[in-house]
């Protein structure tokens, strides 16, 4: 597999998990593909997603209250 297909799996799965998590996809966190990578790319997925719900103050769905 290519680093270019590398990286749209990556992005798929990390916009799933944003979904799943926080109700947003990657196009809500406001940063570019090699923005994201550099900030948070030295990071397996879970732990670049927790920094990043940290750094912004996000609520799991998971702990939200109606």
């Amino acid at each position: 597999m290519d680093k270019e297909s590398n990286n749209n799996d990556y992005f798929k799965r990390l916009s799933n998990k944003l979904e799943h998590q926080y109700c947003i996809n990657f196009n809500d966190t406001g940063y570019t593909e090699s923005e994201w990578l550099d900030r948070f790319g030295d990071m397996p997925i879970d732990h670049a997603i927790s920094a990043y719900a940290q750094k912004y103050d996000l609520t799991p769905l998971e702990n939200f209250k109606y």
